[in-house]
């Protein structure tokens, strides 16, 4: 894919980290239902219009050396692998995602002050209160159910004057054309379109997340938009995509049979998207930094 993007510890400290339980404790969260090893690697292939995000993200955060952080959702860790280099060989990094594939990868990266578990959103406990300098969440707010209780565990694991950062899809009153095309295809071989096949149904406006992050505590440093738009070489890739970023989740609501159909009938349709540079897919996201006060 081609991308363009307009954009306007101590020792004590990582023994302290999981007073209240090791790492190795954390509560594996169940994998994303259709996730498996060919997901997780199509991910890791794809997923740079999410690094790129996660990069302009950590910008806001005023990361520094010998900092502790948590990518929460961390996917295959190639932006955690970023951060480490921002933290530098005093500080720490731990990334936790709730599929065993996508950490498998994570894994590789591994190394002095950057580690991987399997693990979710759904269960900070094994965390001490006041661990983490920053907690971010890069493109990964919208899959937690419960997003109140996430933002009240964050807040009780980031130290004062911790900072939170999140990334999530922006609601907006006009859609992509990507994802008119989706709903035309599955209106076509369905006659309508069904809540539960995995349209991004998660995205948020900025005043919904601004609510949900001040009422757990949390002071607004920075809310704002962030455009992005990348170029996938043809239909399969867009196909791919919307695959491997919803760990199979796409489409799964219908039968292999109808499945098909809707997936032919899209790759149809995007045919008729491309240019030079490809087919232009569109991820408006909404930043925001918030502050444990002091």
């Amino acid at each position: 894919m081609r991308y363009s993007c307009s954009v306007k510890a101590s020792a004590v400290l990582l023994v302290s980290l999981c007073a209240a339980g090791s790492i190795g404790s954390l509560r594996a969260a169940l994998p994303p239902p259709r996730e498996s090893a060919e997901l997780a690697a199509q991910y890791e292939a794809v997923s740079r219009p999410q690094f790129v995000q996660g990069r302009e993200l950590l910008s806001l955060l005023s990361i520094e050396p010998g900092d502790v952080v948590l990518d929460l959702g961390c996917g295959t860790g190639r932006l955690a692998e970023y951060t480490a280099k921002l933290v530098g060989p005093h500080g720490k990094v731990i990334g936790i995602d709730p599929s065993p594939y996508r950490i498998a990868i994570a894994k590789r990266r591994e190394r002095s002050g950057l580690s991987f578990e399997v693990a979710g959103s759904d269960d900070l406990s094994s965390f001490a209160s006041g661990s983490f300098d920053r907690v971010y969440l890069n493109y990964v707010f919208h899959w937690i159910e419960n997003k109140a209780e996430a933002l009240r565990e964050i807040y009780r694991i980031l130290k004062p004057g911790g900072r939170l950062g999140i990334s999530t899809g922006l609601k907006s009153g006009q859609p992509s054309r990507v994802r008119e095309l989706i709903r035309e295809s599955i209106r076509e071989v369905l006659g309508n379109v069904p809540p539960n096949l995995f349209l991004s149904p998660f995205r948020m406006t900025r005043k919904e997340l601004r609510d949900l992050a001040e009422r757990a505590g949390f002071r607004i440093v920075d809310l704002r938009v962030f455009p992005l738009s990348d170029y996938a070489k043809d239909p399969n890739e867009v196909i791919a995509f919307l695959s491997a970023s919803s760990s199979g989740r796409f489409l799964s609501g219908v039968g292999d049979a109808e499945r098909q159909r809707i997936i032919a009938s899209l790759k149809e349709k995007l045919s008729r998207l491309e240019t030079g540079r490809g087919i232009e897919m569109e991820h408006p996201a909404i930043f925001l930094v918030g502050e444990k006060p002091r």
